[in-house]
Protein backbone atom coordinates (compact mmCIF):
# COMPACT_ATOMS: atom_id res chain seq x y z
CA UNK A 1 0.00 0.00 0.00
CA UNK A 2 1.59 3.36 -0.88
CA UNK A 3 1.43 6.48 1.73
CA UNK A 4 -1.18 8.43 -0.62
CA UNK A 5 -3.84 5.88 0.27
CA UNK A 6 -3.27 5.60 3.85
CA UNK A 7 -6.34 6.79 5.86
CA UNK A 8 -5.17 8.88 9.31
CA UNK A 9 -7.52 8.69 12.19
CA UNK A 10 -7.40 10.15 15.35
CA UNK A 11 -6.97 8.53 18.39
CA UNK A 12 -9.51 9.91 20.37
CA UNK A 13 -12.44 12.59 20.20
CA UNK A 14 -11.24 14.86 22.52
CA UNK A 15 -10.66 18.14 21.14
CA UNK A 16 -12.49 21.27 20.91
CA UNK A 17 -12.86 23.02 18.06
CA UNK A 18 -12.54 26.80 18.93
CA UNK A 19 -12.99 27.97 15.22
CA UNK A 20 -9.75 29.55 14.21
CA UNK A 21 -7.70 26.56 16.13
CA UNK A 22 -8.14 23.49 17.67
CA UNK A 23 -7.57 22.56 21.38
CA UNK A 24 -6.48 18.22 21.46
CA UNK A 25 -6.85 17.33 24.86
CA UNK A 26 -5.44 14.20 26.35
CA UNK A 27 -7.47 11.34 28.26
CA UNK A 28 -6.70 13.21 31.22
CA UNK A 29 -8.63 16.48 30.04
CA UNK A 30 -5.86 18.75 29.79
CA UNK A 31 -5.05 20.51 26.64
CA UNK A 32 -1.95 18.70 24.75
CA UNK A 33 -1.83 20.48 21.69
CA UNK A 34 -3.21 23.64 19.72
CA UNK A 35 -3.83 23.80 16.16
CA UNK A 36 -4.58 26.29 14.01
CA UNK A 37 -4.58 27.32 10.09
CA UNK A 38 -3.85 24.33 7.89
CA UNK A 39 -3.00 21.79 10.88
CA UNK A 40 -6.84 22.39 12.06
CA UNK A 41 -8.29 21.84 8.79
CA UNK A 42 -5.57 18.46 8.57
CA UNK A 43 -6.98 17.79 12.42
CA UNK A 44 -10.39 17.67 11.03
CA UNK A 45 -10.02 15.61 8.34
CA UNK A 46 -8.40 12.65 10.31
CA UNK A 47 -10.81 10.45 10.82
CA UNK A 48 -10.22 7.21 9.23
CA UNK A 49 -12.10 7.88 6.05
CA UNK A 50 -10.28 10.31 4.10
CA UNK A 51 -6.92 9.03 2.31
CA UNK A 52 -3.57 11.25 2.70
CA UNK A 53 -5.00 11.96 -1.39
CA UNK A 54 -8.22 13.11 -0.65
CA UNK A 55 -6.65 15.60 2.59
CA UNK A 56 -4.78 17.04 -0.42
CA UNK A 57 -7.20 17.56 -2.69
CA UNK A 58 -9.99 18.64 -0.01
CA UNK A 59 -7.01 20.96 1.63
CA UNK A 60 -5.99 22.22 -1.76
CA UNK A 61 -9.57 23.63 -2.73
CA UNK A 62 -10.42 24.72 0.72
CA UNK A 63 -6.82 26.91 1.11
CA UNK A 64 -7.21 27.43 -3.40
CA UNK A 65 -4.03 26.66 -3.57
CA UNK A 66 -2.96 24.43 -6.74
CA UNK A 67 0.26 23.43 -5.52
CA UNK A 68 -0.50 19.39 -4.52
CA UNK A 69 2.78 18.64 -3.85
CA UNK A 70 3.28 21.54 -1.03
CA UNK A 71 0.54 20.82 0.50
CA UNK A 72 1.28 17.03 0.43
CA UNK A 73 4.69 18.09 2.15
CA UNK A 74 3.30 20.08 5.05
CA UNK A 75 0.56 17.04 5.85
CA UNK A 76 3.20 14.31 5.68
CA UNK A 77 4.81 16.72 7.94
CA UNK A 78 1.67 17.24 10.28
CA UNK A 79 1.37 13.56 10.34
CA UNK A 80 4.47 13.00 11.83
CA UNK A 81 4.38 15.82 14.31
CA UNK A 82 0.98 14.04 15.33
CA UNK A 83 2.55 10.16 15.27
CA UNK A 84 5.58 11.25 17.33
CA UNK A 85 2.47 12.68 20.04
CA UNK A 86 0.38 9.49 19.69
CA UNK A 87 -2.56 11.42 18.96
CA UNK A 88 -3.09 9.67 15.64
CA UNK A 89 -2.82 5.98 13.99
CA UNK A 90 -1.08 6.89 10.60
CA UNK A 91 -2.99 3.86 8.63
CA UNK A 92 -6.38 3.04 10.50
CA UNK A 93 -7.98 0.07 9.63
CA UNK A 94 -11.44 -0.82 12.03
CA UNK A 95 -9.94 -4.36 12.03
CA UNK A 96 -6.07 -4.13 12.56
CA UNK A 97 -6.26 -0.10 14.33
CA UNK A 98 -3.09 -0.69 16.60
CA UNK A 99 -1.61 -3.47 14.64
CA UNK A 100 -0.22 -1.86 11.05
CA UNK A 101 2.78 0.45 9.80
CA UNK A 102 2.83 3.42 11.84
CA UNK A 103 5.40 4.89 9.73
CA UNK A 104 5.10 7.69 6.87
CA UNK A 105 9.09 6.29 5.33
CA UNK A 106 7.07 5.28 1.92
CA UNK A 107 6.65 9.12 1.13
CA UNK A 108 8.42 10.47 -1.91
Amino acid sequence: MHVDDYTPCRKNEYYFDLGGEVEIASEMGNATLRMKGIGRNIWLMLDGKHTINAIVDQLCIELAISDKKAIKSELISILRMLIKKSAIVANWNPLYKLQLNQELETYE
